[in-house]
């Protein structure tokens, strides 16, 4: 290794030598070293998503009590069950004991998980 002065003004005892790193490797994990029991207890906020709408600044500020906003999905269409962003599953609208709740009609694949789309690309449309 070669010496190499911090910088000019840098003491004459001073000297930097570099770093010689190990080459980076793709960790080998397993169920065995990181069991997915251990995140059972962990808390995720869940939204269901019953549809979008798009509509220009001055009109979301003249809203009040009782003004309507039609979405863009039809009463048929599945809402979206996501968390972290993702889209976890969809489901239909139900009451439950004079509550709403979504009763699960489909799972998306890990696979076919994709980031749902920010709330900024949505007003973008």
């Amino acid at each position: 290794m070669s010496e190499m002065p911090v910088s000019p003004e840098a003491d004459a005892a001073t000297t930097v030598y570099p770093v010689d790193f190990p080459a980076a490797s793709r960790p080998q994990l397993s169920a065995t070293r990181a069991p997915l029991k251990r995140f059972y207890d962990v808390n995720m906020t869940v939204n269901v998503e019953l549809g979008r709408a798009t509509m220009p600044i001055g009109e979301l500020l003249h809203l009040s009590a009782g003004a309507v906003i039609q979405l863009d999905r039809m009463i048929s269409q599945p809402v979206d069950i996501i968390a972290q962003g993702v889209r976890l599953a969809r489901g239909e609208v139900v009451v439950v004991d004079e509550r709403y709740a979504v009763r699960i009609t489909e799972i998306e694949s890990a696979e076919a998980a994709i980031p749902h789309e920010p709330v900024e690309t949505a007003l973008q449309k």
